[in-house]
C-alpha cells in the first residue's frame, strides 16, 4: 500500500540559502515536534512555527531576528524541545548567535520570566574572551525535569576558544 500514499499537507518555511544573498548555505535539519496535536518546528534561520498537525495551517511564528549574514559552515536548526509543569507549556530554542528562548506553547510570546525577556545569552562569560568565534546551538537543549542541559557549537578548527561545556539552567528562570 506505500505506492497509494498521498501527501495531506506540505508547509513552505520559506526559510533557504544557496549562499548568494546570504554568505552561508542552508539546510533543513529539523525534527519535528509534536505535543496536543500542534506541530513544532524550527527553520535553518531560526525560527519557530506552531502548525495544525491535522491541516499544516499556522498557529503562529516566533522570529527571533537571527542574523542571516552569519557565516557558518551551514546555517541550520535540529530542532526545538518542550517543558510543562501542568500550568506552564514552552517551547525552548536555541539558535546559532547563542541565544536560547523560551516560548509560551499556545501563544508564541516569549516567556518574560526566562532570562530576560524569554532570551537566555549563552555566550555570556563563555565567548568573552574569543568574541569573533562561533558559539551556539544547532541541536536542541534536552529538558531533565526543571534543568534545561545544553552543549554547544563550537569552531573545531580554532586552536583556542569558548569550551562547548554542557551546562544547566533552571527552566523557569534561565538562572
Amino acid at each position: 500500500n506505500v505506492s497509494k500514499l498521498q501527501p495531506t499537507w506540505i508547509f513552505d518555511t520559506g526559510d533557504f540559502s544557496d549562499g548568494s544573498l546570504y554568505p552561508s548555505r542552508s539546510a533543513f535539519e529539523t525534527t519535528p515536534l509534536v505535543v496536543d496535536g500542534v506541530m513544532y518546528l524550527s527553520t535553518s534561520f531560526h525560527r519557530l512555527f506552531a502548525l495544525d498537525a491535522e491541516t499544516g495551517d499556522v498557529l503562529w511564528q516566533f522570529d527571533p531576528k537571527f542574523d542571516r549574514t552569519i557565516r557558518a559552515n551551514l546555517l541550520l536548526s535540529r530542532g526545538v524541545a518542550y517543558w510543562s509543569d501542568g500550568a506552564k507549556r514552552r517551547i525552548l530554542l536555541g539558535d546559532q548567535m547563542g541565544r536560547l528562548f523560551s516560548v509560551d506553547a499556545a501563544t508564541g510570546e516569549p516567556d518574560r520570566s526566562f532570562g530576560t525577556g524569554g532570551l537566555l545569552d549563552l555566550k555570556k562569560g563563555i565567548t568573552d574572551k574569543f568574541p569573533r568565534t562561533p558559539y551556539g546551538l544547532t541541536s536542541p537543549v534536552t529538558v531533565c525535569r526543571d534543568t534545561i542541559l545544553t552543549g554547544a557549537w563550537v569552531a573545531d578548527g580554532e586552536p583556542q576558544g569558548p569550551a562547548g561545556d554542557i551546562r544547566g539552567f533552571d527552566v523557569r528562570t534561565g538562572a
